[in-house]
């Protein structure tokens, strides 16, 4: 069946000059359209991008190119406006994974074809770019400042703080929310100073240093199983199990080199922005032409990286999710680093999972692909148990180093009663012990803001946002409370507005951490690493350096600094709250937190110095706790597999997460009702439906939700059918309907 295929042919008078073509457009839609192909475009090609006319008010909207030998006959269509790429950007294999992803996640063509290839390629290279100063200090900002006003004051001064100044106008825009207008006002009150200074974009280096040491016995081992597979012109799929420490980064570039050597790229998937900039650190010095591809890029060093990628000048490509997009066209290895990692599933359409897409296109290229994990999903150890993947461990860490000693702390136990502390005495102790000892401290705390939670004593009345059914987190920086789910924001009222009274802050965020360390360790060399103080990938890169350094004593972050981070003097890691990941009602919460902690936990104790690891907890029986503390990553699989079978939940099964979401509650339940109905007639019999039913987070951004599940035993065993069907599903429906397929999270 062709995904990509066009409405069927209308004759209509009076005839046209040119050629027809299909496209199919960057909207909600999956059928195709017939437009004029006028010969002043030249010759029209499978998979360019252009502009259309489209709906009644010829807005002009993307296209793409599906097929090129239409009839015209008497037809009279509307023309296509502007050819965007001369040079198709799709390779043969990346056009055949367009297609995949269009089915098997049930995403319309046009709007999958769009992720695939960044807006910015295509365009005339920028030989400029505006960039803006901080003019001010906190104590002088007004009081009137709109909420995102201050969060482009709030991001500008962390990034002089932390050295990095001046911020690209285009990533303080994209990480901040706020609009041209915006800045056009901070700029008009002196708050805030534009520039505009050339742009220089150096070539990827070609220098690459030697290994500095041989691998160990067993990492020789996983590389000479790798290499018949680096050799052969196959598909395979090999996760590697390998604890904290265990050197898988070295295997990966080993493999990567013995691809290179025989002329083909690689490359390097790792979850998050942070570790990009870490991994790509590492890889440099050992590897020749390392091009990157990541949201944190303007749109002219993304245009950049792109281009020299599709040219075949780059050797290896390192990114988070959209880099398995890369126009690689001599592809030969494909890493993916901390499989497991949630942020591989993108949220928006279309809703892929990034590691699953990486499997397909290593499938459509006949190439290896390699997974990586201390802590492997759940579904790729069931896959690797089952034979679908080659396994291969790596069961101790480098040099005979032995894996840190955790405790766990319940911290109603190592709080002083009366006192409002996040840190207990136990892990304070041991923080001030590694202080004196002139090491260095990873601290985990997995909450933004600073309270999660403004409420009334005396009424109970709570501080929500109006546009979700959740808790507005107030963040101490801005002085402002800010929805985590629509990053809507607040100021703060001065009293109860349900009956006068004061508010009391409640729970704890990353924020309140760190000022209760600035309160019990004044001298701390500290730096915290979240979302809100991290803007582009120099600030990441100027704290890694630091903490490289010796710089800092103290790395405070959330699960950002959990992942992927090696630096030798860490000898203590702290978890403040182990509970944050169980709290959520999700099946996977269990599996998150085993991750988390053994994740984290694998910072400390990586070079001669012994690694020591304190959890604090309220839920210390928790087996995914107590399995964390051992470091028995199989041991926690044996426990947690049995239960996901006997409740039909993956790996076991796949799920399909339909949400029907509208301004109005009516509407939304009504929505959900009528495509019930519509799946109960045409799957009862391959799979089982549940709902519909209020979504775990029934509102977000002013939309009410409801869910409908699909649950049934094999990949794609619903989507064949679904796929062609999705616009008859949804038609006439009082709501918009999204589906997501292999969902991460239930809410």
């Amino acid at each position: 069946m062709q995904l990509f295929k066009p409405e069927p042919d209308e004759a209509i008078e009076p005839p046209q000059s040119g050629r027809a073509v299909a496209v199919v457009v960057s909207v909600n839609l999956w059928r195709g359209f017939d437009y004029l192909w006028p010969d002043e475009l030249g010759d029209p090609a499978v998979g360019q991008r252009v502009r259309v006319p489209f709906g009644k008010g010829n807005r002009k909207r993307l296209a793409f190119v599906t097929h090129c030998d239409r009839r015209l006959g008497k037809r009279k269509l509307k023309a296509v406006a502007e050819v965007i790429d001369r040079q198709v950007q799709f390779t043969d294999g990346l056009w055949k994974l367009g297609e995949w992803i269009s089915r098997y996640y049930l995403s319309p063509p046009g709007m999958t074809l769009a992720a695939m290839i960044p807006s910015a390629v295509g365009r005339h290279a920028a030989r400029s770019e505006t960039v803006a100063f901080l003019q001010s200090v906190p104590a002088d900002w007004p009081g009137s400042l709109g909420g995102r006003q201050k969060r482009v004051l709030d991001e500008l001064f962390e990034a002089k703080k932390q050295g990095v100044e001046p911020l690209a106008l285009e990533s303080l825009l994209h990480h901040s929310g706020a609009s041209r207008d915006t800045i056009k006002r901070l700029r008009q009150r002196d708050l805030i100073r534009l520039e505009s200074r050339p742009v220089r974009l150096a070539d990827l280096p070609d220098a690459a240093t030697a290994a500095p040491f041989d691998m160990n016995e067993d990492q020789q081992q996983v590389f000479d199983a790798m290499k018949p597979k680096l050799q052969a012109d196959e598909f395979s799929c090999t996760l590697l199990y390998g604890v904290t420490g265990s050197g898988k980064t070295e295997v990966y570039i080993r493999a990567i080199l013995d691809v290179i050597a025989a002329g083909r790229q690689a490359l390097v998937m790792v979850p998050e922005i942070a570790l990009a900039t870490h991994t790509l650190q590492r890889l440099v010095q050992r590897l020749p032409r390392v091009a990157v591809l990541h949201s944190g890029l303007t749109d002219v060093q993304r245009a950049h990286h792109y281009r020299q990628i599709h040219e075949g000048h780059a050797d290896v490509i390192v990114g988070p999710r959209s880099a398995v997009f890369a126009p690689a066209g001599r592809l030969g290895l494909i890493v993916v680093d901390e499989e497991h990692e949630s942020s591989y599933k993108q949220d928006t359409a279309p809703r892929y999972h990034g590691r699953d897409v990486a499997i397909k296109r290593a499938s459509i290229e006949n190439i290896p692909i390699l997974l990586g994990s201390a802590t492997p999903s759940l579904e790729s150890y069931h896959n690797a148990r089952q034979g679908r993947y080659d396994l291969l461990r790596l069961d101790s860490r480098v040099r005979g180093l032995s894996m840190p000693t955790l405790q766990i702390v319940n911290l109603r136990k190592d709080i002083q009663p009366g006192r409002i502390e996040l840190i207990g005495k136990t892990l304070t102790n041991r923080i001030a012990a590694t202080i004196d000892r002139g090491e260095q401290i990873i601290l985990l705390m997995n909450r933004r803001g600073y309270a999660s939670c403004v409420f009334c004593p005396s009424c109970d009345w709570r501080f929500s946002c109006d546009h979700c059914t959740r808790l507005m987190v107030f963040h101490q920086a801005t002085q402002l409370a800010m929805c985590h789910y629509c990053q809507h924001t607040s100021p703060l009222p001065g009293r109860c507005p349900a009956c006068g009274k004061k508010l009391l802050y409640f729970g704890y965020g990353i924020q309140r951490i760190e000022s209760e360390l600035a309160r019990k360790f004044p001298a701390v060399r500290l730096a915290r690493m979240d979302s809100d103080t991290m803007t582009s990938p120099k600030q990441f890169q100027k704290v890694f350096d630091a903490f490289s350094a010796g710089e800092l004593d103290l790395l405070l972050g959330t699960q950002m600094v959990a992942k992927g981070l090696d630096f030798p003097r860490v000898s203590l890691v702290g978890v403040i709250s182990a509970d944050t990941a169980l709290m959520i009602p999700d099946f996977r919460s269990a599996e998150r937190t085993f991750q988390l902690i053994e994740q984290v936990a694998g910072r400390a104790g990586r070079a001669d110095l012994p690694g020591y690891v304190v959890v604090q907890t309220v839920n210390e029986d928790e087996p995914a706790i107590q399995f964390a503390k051992s470091h028995d990553y199989e041991g926690f699989a044996e426990y947690e597999l049995p239960t996901r079978k006997q409740t039909n939940l993956p790996p076991f099964s796949r799920v399909i997460r339909f949400i029907s979401r509208h301004e109005k509650l009516d509407r939304a339940e009504q929505g959900a009702e009528l495509l019930a109905g519509r799946l109960a007639a045409s799957f009862a019999s391959v799979a089982t439906m549940f709902g519909p039913q209020p979504a775990g987070v029934k509102k977000i951004r002013n939309q009410f939700r409801f869910q409908v599940l699909l649950i049934f035993s094999r990949p794609g065993a619903v989507q064949h059918i679904l796929a062609d069907r999705m616009e008859e599903l949804c038609k006439d429906c009082p709501s918009e309907i999204i589906a997501d397929v292999d969902p991460i999270m239930l809410m």
